[in-house]
């Protein structure tokens, strides 16, 4: 940024130079537009950044590592239990802890698209980041309890299209489909 601010003064001082006040003005005001708009620019990049890093940060810290593993292993014994698992089956038969925890995930995943859906962090450090943890709760959990569900959950649509699609590719489109359906 410091070189479009050095550009402005040397634009200045040659229009100063050459007898042109005018010119040295509209140098120097053209010189510090272009440096607010660069600086600007640059630090809606860095808090961009800076979300991304702390939804990660958030994802990853102890506490939430643990309701992660307790979410899976709650959605694990009730695909096996519960016929259908549905958002509302699954409501109704699980214990107010473990459907918390499952909402956690849910809610963080719509949290991140919403994120997203309003440019608010960085697609790179989502996209790269989240792209195992993403499908490994969409394929194994959140895509067969939607299907089962008269109401699914939306809202990770975006999600779905800018993670890195994994190899197999009709997931993106069940993800489509369901919130099609809704």
């Amino acid at each position: 940024m410091e070189v479009v601010t050095v550009t402005s003064i040397i634009s200045a001082i040659i229009g100063a130079l050459t007898g042109s006040v005018g010119a040295a003005l509209l140098g120097a005001g053209i010189g510090a537009g272009i440096s607010a708009t660069l600086i600007m620019l640059h630090e809606t990049n860095r808090e961009r950044k800076n979300r991304a890093l702390d939804l990660i940060q958030e994802y990853t810290s102890p506490s939430y590592i643990q309701i992660r593993n307790d979410a899976g292993n709650a959605l694990k014994k009730a695909f096996i239990a519960i016929d259908s698992p549905s958002w509302d089956n699954l409501y109704e038969q699980l214990s107010t802890e473990d459907w918390q925890k499952i909402s956690k995930i849910e809610h963080f995943y719509k949290k991140l698209n919403l994120m997203l859906s309003i440019k608010e962090v960085d697609r790179k450090y989502i996209s790269k980041y989240f792209e195992k943890e993403f499908w490994h709760w969409q394929n194994k959990y959140f895509s067969k309890i939607n299907l089962a569900s008269s109401k699914p959950e939306i809202g990770m649509t975006l999600l779905a299209e800018i993670i890195n699609k994994p190899e197999d590719a009709d997931i993106i489109s069940n993800v489509a489909e369901v919130e099609k359906q809704a």
